[in-house]
């Protein structure tokens, strides 16, 4: 970390990886760090801040947090584990992951988000990187599905950086 750049508030639960974890090991750490970076980034928002979207594309860090439980639940949930997840999207409403509920809070979105990527871990733990998981067809391997939600998610990571920024001037690493 440069030491030029403030570390951000509420990451004091969010730790770099080791060096020298093992090849699954190293996924989760990365993916359990980018999922720290989010929750600190969202963390502390007013309701309206959760909401606000001060960009031309209309993401909110609300929506943000929508979006990554649906990643979680696809990915995790639906793929690998079998399990039913009805999605928040379709063919009429192409960004509904993206949509915060008008009875969202900051509390109940994080809780959601914290849940989902519990369902996710205990997948996780339960296949080997090479296991398809409960697919019937498809390819998709836990190493893949680990590796693109943990990119989705840090990519996401830097949007709430700038929308942090942009809503109340909180900056850091």
């Amino acid at each position: 970390m440069a030491h030029h750049v403030p570390l951000a508030a509420h990451t004091q639960d969010r730790r770099i990886p080791g060096h020298r974890l093992g090849e699954k090991d190293m996924l989760w750490a990365w993916l359990r760090f980018a999922r720290a970076t989010v929750v600190a980034k969202a963390t502390g928002l007013s309701p309206s801040q959760l909401r606000a979207k001060p960009i031309s594309s209309q993401i909110s860090l609300g929506g943000l947090l929508t979006h990554l439980v649906t990643v979680e639940q696809h990915w995790f949930g639906i793929v690998l584990g079998g399990q039913e997840h009805a999605m928040p999207f379709g063919a009429e409403n192409p960004d509904g992951d993206w949509q915060v509920a008008e009875d969202d809070d900051l509390d109940s979105l994080l809780g959601r988000y914290h849940a989902a990527c519990g369902a996710s871990d205990e997948v996780i733990g339960s296949l080997e990187l090479d296991s398809t998981g409960a697919q019937t067809t498809g390819d998709y391997t836990l190493r893949w599905a680990m590796v693109h939600v943990t990119m989705d998610t840090s990519r996401h990571a830097g949007h709430a950086d700038l929308l942090r920024e942009l809503l109340d001037g909180e900056r850091g690493w």
